[in-house]
C-alpha cells in the first residue's frame, strides 16, 4: 500500500479513490495512525521482547516529573504488538507481598526506557517459552513470578 503525506491527501483530485465516503475516511485515519506512530517512535527503540521475559521499565510517574519509577515484572502478554499506537504489555510481580498485574502501553510518552533483566524468566533461561499469553503463572506460586 503506498503511503501518501498529508498535504497529498488535502490536495482536489479529479477522480476520488474510493466512492463510499467511509472507506475513504478510514483510509485517512489509517495513514493518519501511522504518522502518529512514526512521531511516538522518533528516536525510541525499544529491545525485542516476549512472554515469559523479566523486564524493568523506567516510566514517569506524571509528565512534569524528573525521576521515573522503576517497574519490574515478567511479561504475561504483548497486545496489538503489530507496530500500533495502542499496543501494550501485561506485567505481573509481587509487590509488598501483593500480586501486582499491571497493563503498560508500550508508546506512551511516559515510559522513558525499557531493559530486559533475563529472556524465558520464567524457564530460569534455559528454554524458550511456548505461549504467547502466560495467564497460567497468576495461578501459581509467586516464586516463579518474583521479580527482585
Amino acid at each position: 500500500m503506498r503511503s501518501f503525506t498529508t498535504a497529498e491527501l488535502l490536495r482536489p483530485s479529479t477522480r476520488t479513490r474510493h466512492k463510499i465516503p467511509q472507506k475513504r475516511a478510514s483510509n485517512l485515519m489509517t495513514i493518519l495512525k501511522e504518522e502518529g506512530l512514526q512521531a511516538l517512535k522518533a528516536g525510541r527503540e525499544w529491545p525485542d521482547f516476549s512472554a515469559g521475559d523479566a523486564i524493568e521499565i523506567h516510566k514517569l510517574p506524571y509528565m512534569s516529573a524528573t525521576v521515573p519509577d522503576v517497574i519490574k515484572g515478567v511479561v504475561i502478554g504483548r497486545f496489538n504488538k503489530h507496530m500500533r499506537m495502542d499496543a501494550s504489555l501485561l506485567l505481573l510481580n509481587v509487590e509488598s507481598g501483593t500480586k501486582v498485574e499491571r497493563r503498560i502501553p508500550i508508546y506512551s510518552p511516559l515510559i522513558k526506557d525499557i531493559k530486559v533483566i533475563q529472556k524465558a524468566f520464567i524457564h530460569k533461561g534455559k528454554k524458550r517459552v511456548r505461549r504467547s499469553k502466560l495467564y497460567y503463572l497468576s495461578d501459581l506460586h509467586p516464586k516463579f513470578y518474583t521479580v527482585k
